[in-house]
């Protein structure tokens, strides 16, 4: 499998499988209010963009030297992660309402990561700076 294949099959892998997670919210989203789709679109709009500008080193250097240095960058990720969740899911049994915007986001960031490789992998080739990170 090519280095573009594989970087489209995680992305997606990733997106489908997170939706898969939220599938409640996700199959309601027909009765969603206004709220929920503007905090879907941004949330979709934020992983877009933040897989624009990083797929073309956009960021300052300082960003792309610390994320070198790190020794195990996957358990990070997972570690960072994990942390946010365990904090969301934490907040969400605190609070009898919940967090009511945490689906969405979720939602949000799902169909972005997959409508942005979609757009940059399948329409348009995927930019040589991701290749290597897989």
């Amino acid at each position: 499998m090519t280095p573009a294949r594989r970087l489209i099959a995680f992305h997606f892998a990733i997106g489908f499988g997170n939706l898969l997670l939220v599938h409640d919210t996700a199959v309601t989203l027909v009765t969603a209010s206004p709220l929920d789709w503007a905090v879907i679109a941004v949330a979709g709009l934020a992983i877009a963009g933040f897989g624009y500008l990083s797929e073309r080193q956009r960021f300052p250097e300082s960003a792309y030297s610390a994320w070198n240095a790190l020794p195990q960058k996957e358990l990070t990720l997972l570690v960072l992660l994990c942390i946010v969740l365990l904090g969301a899911g934490g907040l969400s049994l605190l609070y009898d309402s919940g967090i009511w915007w945490l689906d969405d986001v979720v939602v949000g960031a799902c169909v972005g990561l997959i409508g942005y490789r979609i757009v940059y992998g399948l329409v348009f080739p995927v930019p040589e700076a991701a290749l290597g990170r897989i």
